[in-house]
């Protein structure tokens, strides 16, 4: 699997999203630096350039969007597959994961779907399939109470769509 090659990702901001909650567990465990995880946060908050081999600081979730791409017969990374994975094939990978690497809690690394109950300047307050938690806004601009969105770890993501929420196995 050496040779593999993975797809360029088209939504960039949209796959860090999504992947930067795992960083924390990089950092843990010597893979990032901690000024490259908050870098990329930043860029991604602000939606600034992101210039970064986002592919190599993300193998797994790259390579596993790359061959949802590629069964879906896409050329690149786009939205759609980033949701895929993320949103409904994510626990397969993290299983699978957990065979390589047994201290992975599954249930800390699964995105979810969440209602958002309460917002303050420094947390959201959402309600999830395991309970009611206070929540990291970064990547939040434009969400309201009631919203539907998803979460990872300790981070709001993004605001989904009843249809996404259907297809999660909540």
């Amino acid at each position: 699997m050496n040779d593999f090659k993975t797809l360029p990702i088209k939504d960039k901001p949209l796959f860090l999203r999504y992947a930067i909650p795992c960083g924390e567990v990089l950092v843990k465990r010597g893979e990032l630096e901690r000024q490259t995880l908050l870098s990329l946060n930043e860029a991604t908050r602000e939606k600034l350039e992101i210039d970064y081999p986002i592919e190599k600081i993300f193998p797994v979730a790259s390579k596993m969007c790359t061959i949802i791409a590629r069964q879906m017969g896409k050329r690149e990374i786009d939205a759609e597959v980033i949701r895929r994975y993320f949103l409904i094939e994510h626990e397969k990978a993290i299983k699978w994961r957990q065979k390589v690497r047994p201290e992975l809690k599954i249930e800390e690394c699964l995105v979810y779907p969440a209602r958002v109950l309460r917002i303050d300047d420094k947390n959201i307050f959402v309600k999830t399939p395991l309970g009611e938690k206070f929540l990291r806004p970064d990547f939040a601009k434009g969400i309201k109470v009631n919203d539907w969105v998803s979460v990872h770890y300790d981070y709001v993501v993004e605001k989904i769509k009843q249809n996404w929420i259907k297809r999660m196995r909540w």
